[in-house]
């Protein structure tokens, strides 16, 4: 499943060469920086997806930057916070045009302040039961 963090791969043939010898093996140890958005799960990328509260509610479409380019995702109405969504076929590439996939963890956003008016709006939910 490809190269790991800490792997060590060796080049046969590639290292430094003595006076009339032949040349050594070249060691080449790998270490993968994190990155800013995406965290690898085996063959499966996660990232968090930040969705507006009245978009869980409702449900939405968003447009995302995935790994290769922008991507729309479909946001189901009455996404839970935490709840996972996957795009299939949109993580780590795995050899013979097989991928793995993309794993969006939804996280709500609550405004930190409201207008007078969404207040009142979110007053009368509540006093529907919502």
């Amino acid at each position: 499943a490809g190269i790991q963090d800490g792997e060590m791969i060796r080049l046969t043939g590639r290292g430094e060469a003595v006076a009339r010898g032949t040349p050594g093996d070249l060691y080449v140890k790998v270490h993968v920086e994190r990155h800013k958005v995406f965290q690898r799960d085996g063959d499966n990328l996660v990232m968090a997806l930040s969705v507006k509260l009245s978009d869980a509610l409702l449900g939405a479409e968003y447009k995302i930057e995935a790994l290769d380019g922008v991507i729309t995702v479909k946001i189901p109405e009455g996404v839970s916070p935490g709840e996972i969504l996957r795009v299939k076929g949109r993580g780590v590439p795995v050899g013979s045009g097989k991928r793995g996939d993309l794993h969006l963890k939804v996280a709500i956003k609550i405004p930190p302040k409201l207008s007078l008016k969404a207040r009142k709006l979110i007053e009368d939910l509540r006093a529907e039961g919502l």
